[in-house]
């Protein structure tokens, strides 16, 4: 998967899905494999600004989702990543990119 940067307002809930296909296009089984997706301030950075906590709901359809609220998130400019631990315990890059959170205009 190529580079992907966000745009939302901090205080969403953000969905996104993640397919996972082969060279033919077709899904890639998952099962076996985890997921792990983190925020944070620099790609360097030791503190996590947020976990995606992605999911793999069905391995067999080669989709990875992740739905966070980012409630209490600052605004600014971040960087994210997602990446897949295989069951022989490699790890492969699926995509990342900034994350950037805008404040919310409206108020209660």
């Amino acid at each position: 998967m190529a580079g992907t940067n966000f745009d939302i307002h901090a205080g969403e809930t953000f969905s996104a899905s993640f397919a996972c296909l082969d060279v033919a296009g077709s899904p890639v089984d998952l099962t076996g494999y985890t997921a792990r997706a983190q925020v944070r301030w620099t790609p360097t950075a030791t503190a996590e600004i947020l976990d995606l906590a992605p999911a793999i709901p069905t391995p067999a359809n080669g989709i990875i989702s992740v739905s966070v609220d980012t409630t209490g998130i600052d605004p600014g400019i971040y960087y994210w990543d997602i990446v897949l631990d295989t069951p022989d315990t490699e790890v492969i890059f699926l995509s990342g990119g900034t994350f950037k959170f805008r404040a919310l205009v409206t108020r209660p």
